[in-house]
């Protein structure tokens, strides 16, 4: 009897510590399905006119208050009928257009999971840029769970910190 106590605990605490782990981590997949959809939050802002509440609404499953107000500022235009997405060819702040494939990296750490591309010259098209450069998303583990805190663009390849 003792022995299937033991072991019915162990099995109890074997799954307690899976659950914790899933809690605190993200599979590449679920990372980067959570880009995509912190994207079309993103872009469903330019569907219609939203009050201040609804544009935080949308935006807090995904990122920090921080790079909330970033983006908001950046982006976003205050209108007589509320606030939208501004039309603008500037991407800065947006979760990038990633390939989702082998191109797209990723690097996981304790509390963060950096996600990073590498861009060639772009010279045709709407958006143009003449260097070559690395796109990076920063995901942090928050209270509220993991938020998009970090954009960045940058010439280095990014590492560990």
């Amino acid at each position: 009897m003792k022995k299937k106590i033991w072991v019915l605990f162990g099995l109890l605490l074997i799954g307690q510590v899976h659950f914790i782990q899933a809690e605190n981590s993200m599979s590449r997949e679920d990372t980067f399905i959570f880009l995509q959809e912190a994207f079309e939050a993103q872009l469903s802002l330019g569907d219609k006119f939203y009050s201040n509440a609804e544009v935080t609404t949308i935006l807090s499953p995904y990122f920090t208050y921080d790079y909330q107000k970033i983006f908001t500022n950046e982006q976003l235009c205050k209108e007589p009928d509320g606030i939208i997405l501004c039309g603008t060819d500037e991407s800065h702040y947006f979760i990038p257009y990633f390939s989702y494939d082998d191109n797209t990296k990723t690097i996981f750490e304790k509390n963060q999971i950096i996600v990073y591309e590498y861009f060639l010259p772009q010279l045709e098209g709407p958006v143009i840029w003449d260097k070559p450069h690395y796109e990076i998303i920063t995901i942090s583990k928050t209270p509220d769970g993991w938020r998009i805190s970090d954009y960045q663009i940058s010439e280095q390849k990014p590492g560990l910190s």
